[in-house]
């Protein structure tokens, strides 16, 4: 019996210590979590428009359990120079680890040092999003706190109708969650907002607008953050999104994203952007697979990170970003100038890798690759700067004679009254306006025809153009594109 009585006891004994000891640490944890949560808001805010902070406004500690309220502080310049501050305070109550009882609750097993359990507190601030909430709090999470200062956890929202003399707004439930090592070295983010729905009345002509949103969803995998930079991709993708005013047809815009993705490459940081949308449908007609892609590859790492801390202290000498930028010193260009040719010192790459779309008959795409390099020492007018910072250049364009007759024939039914346009006079235009285009584009010499596509090729590179096969010096390039461009009567007289 004795031994029974040690066997609990024993295990017992060291729970209470565990759980003594870690209560004397939670406020200092939650304090380390607002100091550290105050530099990464620091980071993001400088050049936003607006500075966000956090802080601390008590702590009660219990043995168990402690009670904290923060409070997040939004500063915002107005159009008159003036700043606004807007106030929101977080209610948080802390379990103490190293098993909290909620997270025993729900089967999690692993060992914390806190668990934490946070809500939106009621103020004149808040206070219509709690009503649009039906009784719900507006915004709810829970944060588990290890042993290691990582965190790990899931905000959610709640199901929002909002009303007012201009309309409606309907949002539904969203969540977002969160894995987070220590300092932020390695983020991992997953949100999703299923439906917006927006219904209001035009000022100015009194007509109702409609916008609805599906499938909102946002991604972040980020490692290794040093110096600001963090590898991995992020996305913002939404499924769909109509927009109407009044008895118009709607715009319906299918399969949007927002993708980027950072790496370090053998010669430094390589970063992409992408926009893409799948399908836009308007008046009738669609367009398919929209890209814009780009890419900044070979990027020096320490001569990125010096450029953009420069730039920021200089958006940060200023209310707004506007402000600093217009009242910059001839100390601070000449040091942004020198930072950027510091970074061109080691051949970093600019592309436009794709911007493209399709039609219901035909496909653009096109592609442009620059290499750059320190601009020689002298290279004193923008004119030769540009030359001598072009180290070489590839581009490639197509164009399907189908798809420029495709997007005229939008555009004449547009010109002619939309559906109650005369067929036969739509029909007529689109011919001419194809032809034209198309005689055009190859006349000038920029375009040959390959079958049904129109299509160019430019390549520089030591000093030598070749546009479409066709070999030129610099320039003799430059006075061919400038006498293409007069001699199609794009530049007037």
């Amino acid at each position: 019996m004795k031994k029974l009585a040690l066997a609990v006891a024993v295990p017992l004994a060291l729970f209470g210590a565990a759980t003594f000891y870690t209560s004397t640490q939670v406020e200092s944890t939650a304090r380390d979590a607002v100091d550290q949560a105050n530099v990464k808001l620091r980071e993001m805010s400088v050049g936003a428009g607006a500075d966000v902070s956090l802080k601390l406004l008590s702590f009660d500690r219990g043995l168990l359990s402690s009670a904290a309220r923060y409070q997040i502080d939004v500063e915002v310049p107005d159009d008159e120079g003036n700043t606004k501050q807007y106030s929101v305070i977080l209610q948080d109550r802390l379990e103490h680890g190293p098993f909290p009882v909620s997270r025993l609750a729900r089967g999690q097993l692993m060992p914390v040092a806190a668990q934490s359990h946070f809500q939106l507190e009621r103020t004149p601030l808040t206070e219509k999003l709690f009503d649009a909430a039906s009784g719900e709090t507006p915004l709810v999470g829970d944060v588990a706190i290890g042993y290691d200062g990582g965190q790990s956890g899931e905000l959610r929202s709640a199901a929002l109708n909002m009303q007012n003399e201009d309309g409606t707004v309907r949002v539904a439930a969203g969540t977002v969650t969160f894995d987070a090592s220590k300092d932020a070295t390695d983020v991992r983010m997953d949100g999703e907002l299923p439906e917006v729905d927006i219904n209001l009345q035009r000022s100015d002509s009194g007509k109702p607008v409609r916008v609805s949103l599906l499938g909102f969803g946002l991604s972040i995998d980020k490692q290794d953050y040093a110096d600001g930079f963090g590898e991995g991709p992020s996305a913002i993708t939404l499924e769909r999104m109509e927009i109407q005013a009044g008895d118009e047809p709607a715009v319906v815009i299918q399969k949007a994203s927002i993708d980027e993705m950072l790496s370090r490459g053998n010669r430094g940081l390589d970063q992409t952007f992408a926009y893409r949308i799948g399908e836009v449908s308007a008046q009738g007609q669609t367009l398919r697979n929209l890209v814009v892609a780009f890419s900044l590859r070979n990027l020096e790492e320490s001569s990125v990170k010096a450029l953009v801390d420069s730039y920021k202290e200089i958006l940060d000498s200023s209310p707004t970003p506007q402000d600093a930028l217009a009242s910059m010193t001839d100390a601070q260009q000449q040091e942004l100038q020198a930072l950027a040719l510091q970074l061109l010192e080691h051949n970093p790459t600019l592309a436009l890798d794709e911007f493209g779309f399709e039609t219901a008959h035909g496909a653009a795409r096109l592609s442009v690759v620059l290499d750059l390099r320190s601009p020689s020492d002298d290279a004193f007018t923008p004119d030769v700067m540009i030359t001598s910072m072009l180290a070489s250049l590839k581009a490639e364009a197509g164009i399907d004679k189908s798809l420029v007759r495709d997007v005229a024939g939008l555009i004449a039914q547009r010109q002619q009254g939309g559906a109650q346009a005369d067929s036969g006079a739509v029909q007529q235009q689109v011919d001419a306006t194809t032809e034209l285009f198309s005689g055009v584009a190859i006349n000038t010499g920029w375009f040959q025809l390959q079958g049904d596509r129109l299509a160019s090729s430019l390549h520089y590179a030591n000093d030598k153009v070749t546009l479409n096969g066709r070999d030129m010096s610099v320039q003799e390039f430059i006075g061919f594109a400038f006498g293409s461009v007069q001699g199609a009567g794009l530049l007037g007289q």
